[in-house]
C-alpha cells in the first residue's frame, strides 16, 4: 500500500514540477523535494525483486551516475582551496549528486504505463507558461514580458523546451482515446511556441535548429543525408518566418549585428544588451586566465571580481553593480571552480545525451525513440540554452534538469519494454 501511494506521490510531483516551475516562485523546488522524499520512500517500501536488485537496475547508469557527481567534487575541491564555502552551491551541487541516484533508482521501480502519465504536466506546463505572458503584456501583445519566476529568456527557453519534449510525444499513447489525445499535444504544442514568441527571447532561437533536427530524426523516414538536411534547413526558414511576425523581435534580432559592431568597434563598454554579455564574457576569461586550476571558490566571487574591474574601468558601472555572473554557464562553472567544475558541467551534458542518442536509432520501438528525444532535447538544449543565458543560476532549474534526465532515462531503458510493446507506444 505505502508503495503504491509513494509511486503516485512520486508521479504526480514530477508531473506537476514543470507548471509549479513557471507559475510559481519557489513552487519548483517544492515539487522537487517532495519527489524526492516520494522516491526515498518508495525505494525502502518496494518489494524485493528475486530476478533482479537495486545495483542491477542501475548497472547501465554507472557512467550517468559519477557524472552528476563530478559537479560536487568541483564545489568541494574549491571551496576548501579558497577557504570560501557557499551553501547555494552546496545544494545545487547535492541535487544532481543525490537526487538523481534517488529518483533515478526510484523511478526504475515505477511502471513505465504510469510514469509516462507525468508528460501530461509538459502540456499543463505549456499552457500555463503562455496565459502568464499573455496576462503580463496584454492587451498590447507587442509588449516583453517581465516575468517574476524567471528573467524573459530563461522563461522563454523553459517553455521552448517544454514545447519541444510535447512534441516528441506524439508518438507516445496516453489513453486509449488516440485522436483526442493528439488534438490536446498539437494544441499545447502550438499554445508553447506562440508563448515562446511573445517572450521576445532572441537566444532560445539558437537551439531552434537543434529541436528541428532532432525532431526530424524520430518522426522523419528520411534516410539520405542530404535530403535531411533539406528538410531541416526548409523547417528553419519556416520557423524563422513565423518568429518574424513579431515585429519587435524582428527589431531586436537586428540589434544583435547593430550592438555587436558598436561594443567590438567603437565603445566596449556601452550598456546595451548585446556589450553587457560581451563585457560579461570578457571578464569572465580573464577571471578563468588568472586561476583556472580551482576558481575562486563559488559564485558568489564573481560580483565581488566585476566591482574591482568596474573601478578599473574595464566593465561600465552598470555592468560591475548590476550583475552576480557572466550569463553563460560554462564561463561561470570555470570561473568559479576551475577545469574541474568545467568537466563536470560538460559530463552533465554529454554522459546522458549519449546515451539517450544511442536510444534514438530505429532499431529501437517508437515509444523508446520518442523518450530518447526528449532526454536528448533536454540535455543539449541546457547546452544550448547556457551559451547566451545562465540556465542554472537557481537550485529550482538544478532539480528540473534531474528530473528530467532521470525520467526520460527510465522512459527509454528497453530492459522495462516489453518486447510486445517495443514497436508501439501503447497505452498504459
Amino acid at each position: 500500500m505505502l508503495n503504491r501511494l509513494s509511486a503516485w506521490l512520486l508521479i504526480g510531483s514530477v508531473g506537476l514540477l514543470p507548471a509549479m516551475l513557471l507559475s510559481t516562485y519557489s513552487g519548483g523546488s517544492a515539487a522537487f523535494y517532495l519527489a524526492i522524499i516520494a522516491s526515498a520512500l518508495m525505494i525502502a517500501s518496494a518489494p524485493r525483486r528475486h530476478d533482479v536488485s537495486l545495483p542491477q537496475l542501475l548497472k547501465p547508469y554507472w557512467a550517468v551516475l559519477i557524472a552528476f557527481a563530478m559537479p560536487m567534487a568541483a564545489v568541494a575541491v574549491s571551496a576548501t582551496l579558497n577557504a570560501s564555502w557557499g551553501s547555494t552551491d552546496v545544494e545545487k551541487s547535492l541535487r544532481l549528486a543525490v537526487g538523481v541516484p534517488i529518483m533515478l533508482a526510484a523511478m526504475l521501480y515505477c511502471p513505465p504505463a504510469q510514469l509516462k502519465q507525468t508528460l501530461w504536466g509538459m502540456m499543463l506546463a505549456a499552457w500555463i507558461s503562455t496565459i502568464t505572458v499573455l496576462s503580463l503584456i496584454y492587451p498590447n501583445l507587442l509588449n516583453r514580458p517581465d516575468t517574476k519566476q524567471y528573467n524573459a529568456v530563461s522563461y522563454g527557453n523553459l517553455t521552448l523546451l517544454i514545447t519541444a519534449i510535447i512534441a516528441y510525444a506524439l508518438p507516445l499513447r496516453l489513453t486509449r482515446f488516440e485522436r483526442t489525445e493528439k488534438v490536446l499535444k498539437i494544441a499545447a504544442v502550438v499554445v508553447g511556441f506562440v508563448g515562446f514568441i511573445l517572450t521576445q527571447t532572441r537566444s532560445g532561437w539558437l537551439a531552434i535548429p537543434l529541436f528541428l533536427g532532432l525532431g526530424i530524426a524520430l518522426h522523419g523516414r528520411i534516410r539520405h543525408p542530404l535530403r535531411a538536411f533539406a528538410v531541416l534547413v526548409g523547417l528553419v526558414v519556416a520557423v524563422l518566418l513565423i518568429g518574424s511576425a513579431n515585429p519587435l523581435l524582428r527589431d531586436r534580432t537586428v540589434l544583435v549585428y547593430t550592438q555587436s559592431h558598436e561594443c567590438l568597434n567603437e565603445n566596449p563598454t556601452a550598456d546595451t544588451s548585446i556589450c553587457v554579455r560581451l563585457q560579461l564574457w570578457r571578464s569572465a576569461l580573464g577571471m578563468i586566465a588568472s586561476d583556472p586550476l580551482t576558481g575562486f571558490g563559488g559564485s558568489r566571487g564573481f560580483q565581488q571580481r566585476m566591482g574591482q574591474l568596474g573601478a578599473e574601468g574595464k566593465v561600465s558601472p552598470y555592468v560591475a553593480s548590476g550583475f552576480g555572473e557572466p550569463h553563460n554557464d560554462m564561463l561561470e562553472v570555470l570561473a568559479s571552480y576551475g577545469i574541474l567544475g568545467g568537466i563536470g558541467l560538460l559530463l552533465v551534458y554529454g554522459v546522458p545525451a549519449r546515451i539517450f542518442l544511442r536510444r534514438m536509432r530505429r532499431d529501437h520501438g517508437a515509444a523508446i525513440r520518442a523518450t530518447a528525444t526528449m532526454g536528448a532535447a533536454t540535455c543539449l538544449g541546457f547546452a544550448v540554452f547556457g551559451l547566451t543565458e545562465l540556465m542554472f543560476r537557481g537550485m529550482r532549474t538544478v532539480g528540473f534538469y534531474a528530473v528530467l534526465v532521470g525520467l526520460f532515462l527510465v522512459l527509454s531503458d528497453p530492459r522495462l519494454v516489453s518486447p510486445r510493446k517495443k514497436e508501439g507506444a501503447d497505452a498504459g
